[in-house]
């Protein structure tokens, strides 16, 4: 059933609100997945239990495909929580996404370094189980 939501982004520092009609579908996920790493860009000092916005080594996730965190921490200072991009990164599934951009919480207090693995996302085919519909704008 569609439902009309608003798509809240971030664009050169202004916060968007965009109204759009959207449905619910559903999608078979491939077993077979490719794993991407998510790659400090930038030297950041961390603190225990702090949340910080980090840039990454640009990641390019095709369209049709779901990117889904790995179980494990890699990162021995913090643990990623989100992974964004421009915008936020709420482009549609349909279309190719890149992100630039994670958000981390630390577990210990130390120095992030730029080439550091932070996280592994696996990302996954997927194929529209039924027709979708292509989200509209409303206003």
């Amino acid at each position: 059933m569609p439902a009309i939501v608003n798509i809240v982004s971030k664009e050169d520092g202004e916060i968007l609100s965009n109204e759009i009609q959207a449905s619910p579908y559903e999608f078979t996920m491939a077993t077979r997945a490719k794993w991407e790493m998510v790659i400090a860009d930038e030297d950041i000092t961390i603190g225990t239990g702090k949340f910080e916005k980090i840039k990454i080594k640009e990641i390019h996730v095709q369209k049709d495909t779901l990117a889904l965190p790995c179980a494990f921490n890699h990162h021995a200072l913090v643990s990623v929580v989100k992974i964004g991009g421009k915008g936020g990164c709420s482009a549609p599934v349909e279309y190719d996404r890149v992100v630039d951009s994670a958000f981390v919480l630390g577990i210990d207090s130390g120095e992030v370094r730029k080439g550091d693995l932070l996280a592994v996302i696996n990302v996954f085919p997927i194929m529209f189980t039924r027709d979708a519909s292509v989200p509209v704008k409303v206003k």
